[in-house]
């Protein structure tokens, strides 16, 4: 007999909540092309979108080109004079998908962190990012306009590991 021993790690998640909002129209086709792609490079991705509510959009990626799943996610939440409502939308992820979030779980938040002066729901953020084992958030906004008119992202900021200024690809 011989006796071998699998090397059990764990396997990272990976859990991407992406605003597609009015404000974020100019760049959601890019934010959602690499929610499309890390979906593809991690097995284990869950991801979402919102405007004032959460959806579940992973299923719209499976078995489908970027920009045929794109295009369909954008159809199902077609652009209009919504009121962003980031803290409903943490609000929603609690009560349905909390559970996708643990100690292997790298939460990416891709937004600009405007939420038109509705409740930013923190305390929901700081308790996924306790959860997660990174949180990361990428913003299109440059830091000189977080914190200036609708804008919670001074709030959202210190309760993540990393933020990203991107608005390109070559970003």
């Amino acid at each position: 007999i011989e006796i071998r021993h699998r090397d059990h790690r764990l396997k990272p998640k990976l859990v991407v909540i992406c605003d597609i909002s009015t404000s974020m129209r100019h760049c959601s086709e890019l934010m959602l092309s690499l929610v499309h792609a890390l979906q593809d490079l991690i097995t284990k991705t869950h991801a979402f979108a919102f405007i004032d509510h959460l959806e579940y959009i992973s299923p719209d990626f499976v078995g489908r080109q970027a920009n045929e799943a794109i295009h369909q996610v954008l159809i199902r939440m077609p652009p209009g004079h919504y009121s962003t409502d980031l803290g409903y939308s943490l609000t929603n992820f609690a009560q349905d998908y909390l559970d996708t979030v643990d100690s292997r779980t790298t939460f990416i938040m891709v937004g600009d962190g405007r939420n038109n002066y509705n409740n930013p729901h923190l305390e929901i953020f700081k308790n996924i990012a306790r959860r997660s084992r990174r949180t990361i958030w990428i913003n299109p906004e440059p830091p000189m306009m977080w914190g200036s008119g609708d804008s919670d992202m001074m709030q959202y900021a210190p309760l993540c590991d990393h933020v990203v200024v991107a608005a390109t690809l070559g970003e």
